[in-house]
């Protein structure tokens, strides 16, 4: 398979150029990984030589692999404690690291562990018995170290992944704690897809005259993500508009052949309804956000991974450094608020330079973002009758391809707002922290739902390649 210029390099190096560990290769070439992105390239020999590193790369460039060679060189095999402590925003970016750096250095003797919450403290203490690489998010990391459950005194190396979501508002204090417990002569590496000046400085704020490594000038987005939007025509209602935008996505799924897809939607209740319906209508589809508990969010991910659904339904609680490298289509039902954020949901295809599609449904509340996003430079083009992917298309192993004909559409009425009344009662809890409506504008919508009677609308089979 070819892979675009983002991940590929001219030279003729391979990882024996750059590390001497032959399990740590080995766990390179088994975990999939021939050759060294440009990133791989410039990061690891820097990181390996103890220098802080502050790097931009873009998602699906193999960043992970970076500072999971770096942390696993890190280690010496033979102390049972803690060495590596690697911080990210989310507790599924955690499991994901873990994932990563278990598959590395799967022939080595080493336990890495993600330290996430929903268990007790005392329930993550125990798993890091004889820990040497522990992931964790910062809240939960702050509680063990503040309950002394983590031995600090053979930590070597401290990473930041998604550096710009933890130097948040949200988040920055609870970093900055967790940091303040660590050595003092802690190597500190940090990674993010979007970088600015501020940014910078407040990272400069945990190292020492740190290296910076910046692949992605100007807008950080993937050379093989065609980019497309789609008018929506203007309706009476938000519902209506919704109503549209359900039917237009249920279209690109028939039009676009595709392996998997992920859809971003900024309205919870919405977010379930649409996939209710996709299911209903024949696509095997999975829905993530914050209001699922912790075990069931891991689930529909491990579902995603092991090609058991193929649409999610998502918030961007998954936009930023979740990788499913079968996506291939992303839709955005909603337009996000901040452009980084648009960059990481378009990033969640064309991973490691294959190709993707990325389709915008603008609705007429998105049309100031979309200018937005062309002041940018952000190339999004109307979505053509037919669009195809470049040569760059991810290759499916047999098992996969034997799936992917599994799925199959039904033709059927679809009716994406029949669950009105149910999405309406889902919403009763939150209305107490909205502003309160009058009984005119109650009535106002009322009148506006039972008004917005959907089309029928007809599903064609799956387009498969």
């Amino acid at each position: 398979m070819k892979l675009s210029k983002d991940v590929e390099i001219d030279e003729q190096v391979d990882f024996n150029t750059l590390l001497q560990n032959e399990q740590l290769l080995q766990g390179l070439s088994l975990s999939g990984y021939e050759r060294p992105s440009p990133i791989q390239l410039k990061a690891i020999p820097i990181g390996r030589l103890g220098i802080d590193l502050i790097a931009q790369a873009k998602s699906g460039t193999g960043k992970t692999v970076v500072f999971g060679v770096i942390a696993i060189e890190n280690v010496n095999i033979s102390i049972q404690l803690p060495q590596v402590i690697m911080v990210a925003p989310t507790r599924e970016i955690a499991v994901q690291i873990r994932d990563v750096v278990r598959s590395l250095a799967q022939l080595m003797p080493l336990k890495c562990e993600a330290i996430i919450g929903g268990l007790s403290v005392q329930a993550d203490a125990q798993k890091l018995a004889g820990c040497q690489i522990i992931v964790g998010t910062p809240g939960r990391l702050l509680a063990l170290l503040e309950d002394k459950k983590i031995n600090t005194s053979q930590l070597k190396l401290w990473v930041m992944d998604e550096a710009d979501k933890l130097m948040s508002d949200k988040l920055q204090s609870q970093v900055q704690a967790v940091f303040n417990k660590l050595p003092k002569t802690i190597q500190c590496i940090a990674f993010s897809a979007t970088f600015t000046e501020e940014l910078v400085a407040d990272l400069s704020m945990f190292m020492k005259s740190p290296q910076q490594i910046r692949l992605t000038e100007g807008v950080p987005t993937l050379k093989e993500v065609q980019q497309y939007y789609v008018n929506i025509q203007e309706a009476s209602s938000n519902l209506a508009v919704y109503r549209l935008k359900f039917e237009e996505a249920a279209k690109l799924l028939s039009k676009i052949p595709f392996y998997q897809c992920m859809i971003f939607v900024n309205n919870l209740p919405r977010s379930i309804e649409l996939t209710d319906w996709l299911n209903e209508i024949g696509w095997k589809s999975g829905h993530i956000s914050s209001s699922l508990t912790q075990d069931k969010r891991l689930s529909v991910m491990e579902q995603m991974r092991q090609f058991k659904l193929r649409v999610l339904v998502c918030s961007d609680l998954v936009a930023r450094g979740i990788d499913i490298d079968r996506v291939n289509l992303v839709i955005n039902l909603d337009m996000p608020w901040e452009v980084e954020t648009y960059l990481h949901r378009v990033g969640r295809t064309g991973r490691y330079g294959t190709s993707g599609i990325a389709v915008n449904l603008i609705g007429p509340e998105d049309v100031t973002f979309l200018k937005v996003l062309e002041e940018r430079k952000i190339q999004i083009r109307p979505l053509p009758d037919k669009v195809s992917y470049s040569e760059y298309i991810k290759e499916l192993s047999a098992e996969e391809q034997d799936s992917l004909k599994k799925y199959q559409s039904v033709n059927i009425e679809a009716k994406p707002f029949k669950h009105v009344e149910k999405i309406r009662k889902k919403q009763q809890p939150l209305k107490k922290k909205i502003k309160k409506i009058s009984e005119m504008e109650a009535t106002e919508i009322n009148v506006r739902i039972k008004k917005a009677q959907p089309k029928p609308i007809f599903i064609p089979p799956d387009l498969f390649f």
